[in-house]
């Protein structure tokens, strides 16, 4: 009887022993944060806009889990999802006030139009010129805000989707006159694609990459010890990186 007693009293302390710890290492820790983004975690792991925002989240020794979804739905989960963070994503003006901000985590993009070269009855200098148009974009994305923003009274359609390579493929099918979005992007595409260059052109361009930077943002509802966290990992890790745009050495001609 005093054996039984004394197994079930050691196995009692040590039950309490590890919930202690446990207990202990999850307040050192902090609170699990959700990263969110619209990049494939296994697929572009390496990926720049990807692997720094991660490595920022693994430098703070925070736990964290990964959610990939489209990112109109990933933006939206970001900005009411406690402890949370959503990586790439760009600063703009009407997005500030909703998150605290880490920036820059990556190279800025230029962005363009571009069309099939085939296409040879398409041809403009200004984003005016694209009346009766139809253009695809990614739904609720940096760049769909801006076209709305700033060439709104131009007569053009836009058919947002959400994922780029859906509207690429619409563009390659004949199904939309332009599509708006990254060179880098495209020839990201075409490269896992095994897809020649020759079949697209670079129109015009919307907007260079010195307009806004590419950024982590970090939910309202995250914990102020979390925050202070991921800011000074940004700052060890990237806080004298030059993030400047690579040259481009084999891109998609222009037609002017």
């Amino acid at each position: 009887m005093k054996r039984c007693f004394l197994t079930h009293f050691i196995a009692f302390l040590f039950t309490i022993t590890f919930s202690l710890i446990s207990e202990s290492a999850a307040a050192t820790n902090g609170p699990e944060m959700t990263i969110m983004t619209e990049m494939n975690p296994v697929k572009q792991s390496r990926h720049p806009m990807y692997k720094n925002g991660l490595d920022i989240i693994k430098h703070t020794e925070l736990d964290y889990k990964v959610r990939s979804m489209p990112w109109n739905r990933a933006y939206r989960s970001a900005k009411t999802t406690n402890n949370a963070v959503i990586f790439p994503i760009y600063k703009i003006p009407n997005r500030k006030k909703d998150f605290h901000w880490v920036c820059p985590i990556a190279s800025s993009r230029n962005m363009y139009l571009f069309r099939l070269a085939s296409r040879q009855d398409l041809h403009i200098n200004t984003f005016a010129q694209t009346s009766g148009k139809v253009i695809g974009v990614v739904k609720d994305s940096m760049l769909h805000q801006y076209i709305l923003k700033h060439h709104q009274d131009s007569n053009f359609s836009l058919d947002s989707t959400v994922y780029d390579a859906t509207n690429i493929d619409k563009l390659l099918n004949g199904r939309l006159d332009y599509i708006a979005q990254s060179e880098e992007q495209l020839i990201e595409y075409f490269k896992s694609n095994n897809l020649s260059h020759h079949l697209v052109k670079k129109e015009l361009l919307i907007y260079d990459h010195t307009l806004y930077p590419m950024c982590m943002a970090i939910s309202k509802g995250t914990a102020q010890e979390s925050v202070a966290k991921i800011i000074a990992s940004h700052h060890a890790l990237f806080g004298r990186h030059d993030f400047s745009p690579q040259a481009i050495n084999q891109g998609f001609e222009s037609c002017h």
